[in-house]
């Protein structure tokens, strides 16, 4: 996320600064769904069965990591974030 933070300032004005705001807006939303999903499973030392709120959580951390994965690619190829400009 620091990386992200630093690149963030070198990102150019416009549609390239949205798309930065949103990726890093469902990066965050990916980092909490498993974070949640992960004091669930601590609470519980032992393997149980997927229940209603695991796959939800895990359901809306997969999607907002594929839409984030999808933001940052777009940012790099798109725009050219993170590339060497020689």
């Amino acid at each position: 996320m620091l990386a992200g933070m630093i690149e963030l300032s070198r990102v150019p004005e416009g549609v390239a600064m949205r798309h930065a705001w949103a990726h890093m807006g469902a990066m965050l939303c990916a980092f909490t769904f498993f974070s949640l999903r992960l004091l669930l499973r601590l609470d519980q030392l032992q393997p149980l069965g997927p229940n209603t709120l695991s796959l939800v959580l895990d359901t809306g951390g997969f999607l907002s990591l594929v839409i984030g994965g999808w933001l940052g690619g777009k940012l790099v190829y798109g725009y050219g974030v993170g590339q060497d400009q020689r």
